[in-house]
């Protein structure tokens, strides 16, 4: 590994500690305490290493004039809070990684042994500010998540997430509106579960007056109160599937008919779908192919909590503080016993089920540490190798039956990648060791697992 590596950090023993380090991995560094005595030197360098936050400036405003200067440098944030906000922010500013303080140095290693590798066209994301209530979690599985995100906020192509009921879809949604150029526009939410196609379509495009019986007045729909900002389609795979030939004729060129009339409107609106569904594969029949690779042009998926359970206790400790908030309590934390129990449990209500759990024990305890989480089921208790091995085999009857083991295959590659990822705190080199494959081919299996499949 070879290169010049720019330090951008004014923190001294930090600046001392990444020289020392990357000087024995044969690097060049070079360094500035400040963003205005960093830019002279920003065309010396291969690859940057920027703290978000420096005494006169900020690391990612730094970042912001370089790329809007057409700077394409890979660069690599270093930030003491990786909140969702910071992650996406420096994400769509063209950072490639974030990092957080202390920093470990093996990690570190890898993500410049990354930016190095870098061409300018693959430069993609990192970190920046943030609001508690939002977090979804810090694992390096998050981090990708959201990494995704920033890409997403950085244009106005439309964004298809996936996840289980209860990962964070809304939440990610809006943090792609409030991190986008639509953020003084509207966020405007609609349910697609179980509605008919005749209220689906009034609700989304509006109707006339007279339109249908009880339509005493004209109203408008979503896409006109989203207009200008984002609108957000929750469980698009209950989506009636005769309408959905509608919602692709509006997204090929925002117009519409309002129910009733004949005269076309249009609507400046940044869609964001979001399914707990397989779209495409067996469910084909049931939601159109050319709508999905529509709504799809950014695909994001988001991992249920079971795949990420040390992101667990930082989940609990900002619901804890969010429902003493909310509730006027004064809960200090939990017992080692319930952050044994919690981590133990598989959470098929994912993020939602934990904030309640968490909600309803703190509204019992009032006070103190929370001794008991109310969890359902009996999975409170890590499951054992036979109980591993009586699910591993159901779920291989169940593909064999339907003819879907390739499908299987594929998530369980992908648990395995996310959990390796997650152990090694997002360092790939170590994944690929790990894994005993070559960066190269680890990097092709992260791309394909971005990608939707027929």
């Amino acid at each position: 590994m070879r290169g010049c590596v720019l330090v951008v950090d004014d923190h001294r023993e930090v600046v001392y500690a990444v020289r020392r380090l990357l000087q024995s991995r044969g690097l060049e560094v070079i360094s500035a305490p400040s963003a205005a005595e960093a830019e002279p030197l920003v065309p010396r360098a291969d690859a940057l290493i920027l703290d978000i936050q420096l005494e006169q400036d900020n690391g990612l405003a730094l970042l912001q004039r370089l790329r809007s200067a057409g700077d394409e440098t890979p660069a690599v944030v270093l930030s003491a809070h990786t909140f969702p906000d910071n992650v996406v922010e420096a994400s769509k500013r063209g950072a490639m990684q974030i990092l957080a303080k202390p920093i470990e140095a093996e990690a570190l290693v890898g993500a410049v042994e990354e930016a190095l590798s870098q061409t300018h066209s693959d430069a993609s994301a990192s970190a920046l500010s943030a609001e508690a209530h939002d977090v979804l979690g810090t694992s390096a599985a998050m981090m990708e998540v959201f990494k995704a995100l920033g890409v997403a906020a950085a244009n106005d192509l439309n964004v298809l997430l996936t996840g289980e009921t209860g990962v964070g879809k809304e939440v990610s949604a809006e943090l792609v509106h409030r991190h986008s150029h639509r953020a003084d526009g509207p966020f405007v939410a609609i349910n697609c579960t179980a509605m008919p196609e005749s209220l689906l379509e009034a609700e989304l495009f509006g109707h006339a007056s007279g339109a249908f019986t009880g339509a005493s007045r004209a109203a408008e729909g979503k896409v006109e109160a989203a207009a200008g900002g984002t609108l957000f389609l929750d469980e698009i795979g209950d989506m009636p599937l005769a309408f959905q030939a509608k919602l692709l004729r509006f997204l090929e060129d925002k117009r519409f008919y309002r129910l009733g009339e004949s005269a076309p409107r249009h609507a400046d609106v940044r869609v964001i779908a979001a399914t707990n569904r397989q779209l495409l594969g067996a469910d084909a029949s049931q939601f159109r192919s050319d709508l999905y690779y529509r709504l799809a042009q950014i695909p994001v998926h988001i991992p249920p909590l079971r795949d990420r359970l040390e992101d667990v206790p930082a989940l609990i400790e900002v619901f804890i503080r969010a429902a003493n908030q909310e509730m006027g309590l004064d809960i200090h934390g939990i017992t080692p016993e319930v952050r044994q129990q919690a981590q133990g449990h598989s959470w098929p209500g994912n993020v939602r089920e934990l904030k309640n759990a968490v909600y309803r024990a703190a509204a019992k305890r009032q006070r103190g540490l929370i001794d008991t989480l109310e969890l359902a089921g009996a999975a409170a208790e890590p499951a054992g190798d036979s109980d591993f091995d009586t699910a591993l085999d159901r779920a291989l009857d169940r593909a064999l039956a339907q003819d879907r083991l390739p499908e299987l295959l594929n998530d369980l590659e992908r648990r395995a990648v996310q959990r390796a990822l997650t152990h090694y705190n997002g360092n790939k080199s170590r994944v690929a060791e790990a894994l005993n494959v070559s960066r190269n081919t680890l990097r092709a299996r992260l791309q394909a697992m971005q990608e939707p499949t027929d």
